[in-house]
């Protein structure tokens, strides 16, 4: 997706509301403003013989325009013209460029800001601009009630360990075959998918309705309107009497979701974290408002196996980690009861530095390299911008309710995206991948850079190690769509 706004690298679009009406009337000679319930004014009258051809009457009513004095680093914007065939915009003096009727500006900077548009007819012509002018005031010098004071300061980083690193917990949203970024405005187009965060992801999400609609399931609320989304992990259901798989009329295995350790703000199991993918933790810039990004390949088949750097599974009693014990499988292992399934999901941490999303949804996007220069692991020289590093962190509990009672374990689990026939020689799992969309407000994000990454802390529970952590995690509307054809869909 290409920048559409000179002053802004970040999306065009915008959101209809009908407070603060200013209405303007327009031509190439003449201005009347009238305000919503005021009155109207007009220029000095010229003759007809002061007119260099016909007039242009150009008419622009504003529908929509940012408070005063607001913490939000976006506006939404909508004009409305009967006679002009388009628009100019220009954001804080920029250059005048096209704008849709539909405008909507994300990662506006704190402070003062304007902006100004003009109608322009079928031949070119433009009418006279008008501007509006608010201001953006620091997010954490306002009560807001996402972000929760507290006294407690985050530990530094272990010693071989994580660089620096921010975990937030997220409640289950629910579970559809839609998928906003491969398939956009196409319903049931994917396979299942369970989501967290915007509790109103859909096919239609867009960047201006992350950022405008909704609540989230994750800690932080409207601070963190960020969408997160996974394919089902699914297990075969077991006749109770004879620990028989059940299969369908159609001898098909009917399958049920294995739901993963969520919710629970007492329970120490958060699943995203924030950390830093290269060496040079000043080098690192925010996530951009709007990122789209893919980490995964879902069409992974069996003979093929993903890199454990960006996908794995590991048993949870494995006690696998990086530095010390890289246990770790391609293939969802069989973990005995009460043990749990681990899944990890790291995303390119390297940006091309224009594009929110590519035809793929991964060219704009990078992981580090390492070849051994005294830069150690940095950004290849195509995608030079550092941006935070998201990953998912998974706990699937093996119970009863899910696992094999034959084997008191996590035999014959699949992903719904795994396109095989699940056996002991193919176990499933191999097309585990991740969908990520940023809803978070810039200055949070920012926060997490500066305060727990670049300052090499450990921040658990969403604090940002500045006196706030985020607000505790909303239950998600846990709407379970059915599982067709073993979550492949219709």
């Amino acid at each position: 997706m290409k920048p559409i706004n000179s002053a802004s690298k970040f999306a065009n679009l915008a959101f209809v509301s009908k407070k603060n009406c200013i209405h303007f009337s327009l031509g190439l000679s003449l201005l009347s403003l009238t305000a919503c319930g005021g009155s109207s004014s007009s220029g000095p009258e010229i003759e007809s013989s002061d007119l260099i051809g016909d007039p242009v009457a150009l008419t622009l009513t504003i529908n929509l325009k940012p408070e005063a004095q607001t913490t939000d680093r976006h506006a939404l914007f909508e004009f409305v013209s009967d006679n002009a065939s388009g628009f100019e915009c220009s954001v804080n003096s920029a250059a005048y460029a096209s704008c849709d009727s539909r405008y909507f500006i994300t990662g506006l900077n704190i402070g003062n800001q304007n902006l100004s548009v003009r109608p322009i007819d079928g031949a070119g012509n433009t009418g006279d601009s008008q501007s509006v002018d608010w201001s953006i005031i620091d997010l954490f010098a306002d009560d807001n009630p996402d972000l929760v004071v507290t006294n407690v300061s985050p530990s530094a980083v272990e010693e071989a360990g994580w660089r620096g690193i921010f975990r937030i917990n997220c409640d289950f949203a629910h579970a559809a075959y839609n998928d906003p970024i491969v398939f956009p405005g196409q319903e049931n187009a994917a396979h299942l998918h369970r989501f967290y965060g915007h509790n109103q992801a859909d096919q239609n999400l867009t960047v201006e309705t992350i950022n405008t609609t909704g609540e989230s399931t994750c800690q932080g609320n409207h601070l963190n309107l960020t969408s997160y989304w996974i394919p089902a992990l699914l297990a075969p259901t077991f006749d109770s009497e004879t620990n028989e798989i059940v299969r369908d009329g159609e001898g098909e295995i009917v399958w049920q979701y294995v739901p993963a350790v969520v919710g629970n703000d007492e329970e120490a199991h958060e699943l995203f974290y924030y950390s830093a993918g290269i060496d040079d933790l000043s080098a690192i810039q925010p996530l951009p408002p709007g990122l789209k990004m893919i980490a995964g390949d879902m069409h992974t088949l069996p003979g093929e196996t993903q890199s454990t750097s960006v996908v794995r599974w590991h048993c949870q009693s494995w006690e696998s980690n990086d530095s010390t014990n890289p246990m770790f499988s391609a293939t969802i292992p069989e973990c005995v009861a009460p043990d749990r399934l681990r899944m990890d999901i790291f995303f390119p941490s390297c940006w091309n530095g224009v594009d929110l999303d590519s035809d793929d949804h991964k060219s704009h996007m990078a992981y580090p390299v390492n070849d051994g220069g005294p830069d150690g692991t940095r950004c290849p020289d195509s995608h030079p911008v550092p941006v935070v590093r998201a990953s998912y962190h998974y706990a699937f509990g093996v119970k009863p309710e899910v696992y094999d009672p034959n084997t008191l374990s996590s035999k014959g689990w699949r992903l719904a995206s795994d396109m095989y026939e699940v056996t002991e020689e193919n176990p499933g799992g191999l097309s585990l991948h991740g969908d990520w969309f940023n809803g978070w407000h810039p200055s949070v994000m920012e926060s997490i850079l500066q305060n727990c990454i670049q300052q090499e802390l450990d921040c658990h529970d969403g604090n940002l190690a500045n006196g706030f952590r985020l607000s505790g995690t909303q239950e998600g509307t846990q709407e379970e769509a059915e599982i067709v054809n073993g979550g492949l869909g219709e």
